[in-house]
């Protein structure tokens, strides 16, 4: 049986590294995921930032701290916090293909401890 990598499966990219308390919270906004197990990883919504392009809706994002390995797939575009990873799918990839990869992440984390 060949293991096969993450990095063989999807691009991996920093996430935006911004902070929440330097941004304006705004309903209307957008998604602000940070490094929470809950709701998604949203913890809130802010304003757009004309020098940040958010990152696209469908990306998997892990939390590298915080709650570590937890992971979602993020249905509208994002701005996130620190410590965030976002996969990238280097082929075509289904919603369900992506929702199997996030439980396979938090199942493995999980797994470990």
């Amino acid at each position: 049986m060949k293991l096969v990598k993450v990095l063989d499966i999807f691009h991996i990219e920093y996430g935006n590294s911004l902070e929440l308390n330097k941004l304006t919270q705004d309903l209307e906004g957008i998604n602000f995921i940070s490094r929470t197990a809950k709701n998604n990883g949203v913890s809130a919504k802010v304003k757009i930032l004309d020098s940040i392009t958010p990152t696209p809706a469908n990306t998997i994002t892990v939390a590298l701290g915080g709650s570590v390995l937890s992971t979602f797939l993020q249905p509208e575009p994002f701005y996130s916090g620190y410590h965030i990873f976002c996969l990238i799918p280097k082929s075509t990839m289904t919603e369900e293909e992506k929702l199997f990869y996030c439980s396979i992440v938090s199942w493995l984390w999980n797994k470990g401890k």
